[in-house]
């Protein structure tokens, strides 16, 4: 099924530029910093908040869906939750495009199922496959996103981490073992819900974007391997969060 459609010329009927202006009465100082980093897993922003005393520049992010705070690492530096799924998070890049920023970094966990990773590892997606809908309806045709070239260099220098290819899906339920198998062979070494439309429709417009992921847990890979278990620990999120200030901060510092 195909949702974009070359000849359609026509305007959307409600943007993130329009939704914004009906929150709020006065945009012309609503300026959110030039990058923003977006957990989409619980506890980042409340480590930040707590570790850093950081401050709150603005009280609820003006997206479509439930947005929530922004609070400013540094003066160049934003951070807030991104939401979960595509739908969301592409909520969220299109809000945050409005409000001037320019890079983004996407903060997040997946499911593992390759050999090449274990529970604990970091990886910074050379590629995220495109299972989720939401980037369909900025591309014709899609197959794969990919980050900014530059900043992935960045991200992977600082968090020791393995550049390879994820899924992102929106059907939790429906990760069966014969669709596994069939990540495996595309290269595929975990799954998410996010990465691939955070990096699709940040390209689409025009914002630089990488993500860094941890494997929370590892697939069985057929029916009869001991079952999947969450493994992630608080020590293991912490790290996480670490290694996004560090590589924030890094892209900020080379003028990314």
């Amino acid at each position: 099924m195909q949702w974009k459609y070359e000849g359609d010329i026509t305007k959307p009927v409600l943007t993130a530029k329009e939704h914004i202006e009906s929150s709020y009465s006065d945009t012309t100082t609503l300026k959110l910093p030039n990058t923003a980093i977006l957990f989409f897993m619980h506890s980042g922003v409340e480590y930040f908040v707590e570790k850093y005393n950081c401050q709150l520049i603005l009280k609820k992010l003006p997206r479509f869906l439930q947005g929530g705070p922004v609070y400013q690492l540094n003066e160049n530096i934003c951070f807030l939750d991104g939401g979960r799924g595509a739908p969301q998070a592409v909520d969220t890049v299109e809000t945050l495009s409005v409000l001037g920023v320019k890079t983004i970094l996407s903060v997040g966990m997946f499911g593992a199922f390759g050999s090449e990773v274990d529970i604990g590892d970091i990886i910074v997606p050379a590629k995220a496959f495109v299972e989720e809908g939401t980037s369909l309806h900025y591309y014709n045709s899609i197959e794969y996103a990919e980050p900014d070239e530059r900043i992935k260099e960045i991200a992977v220098s600082l968090a020791s981490g393995k550049s390879l290819p994820i899924v992102s899906t929106d059907g939790v339920y429906r990760q069966t073992f014969y669709k596994e198998q069939l990540w495996r062979e595309k290269g595929a070494v975990g799954v998410d819900m996010e990465t691939s439309a955070v990096l699709s429709v940040s390209k689409y417009l025009g914002i630089k974007a990488v993500s860094i992921l941890m494997a929370s847990d590892k697939h069985p890979e057929n029916s009869i391997a001991p079952k999947w278990t969450w493994n992630m620990t608080h020590e293991m999120r912490y790290k996480l969060f670490e290694k996004a200030k560090m590589i924030a901060e890094a892209i900020e510092q080379n003028g990314l």
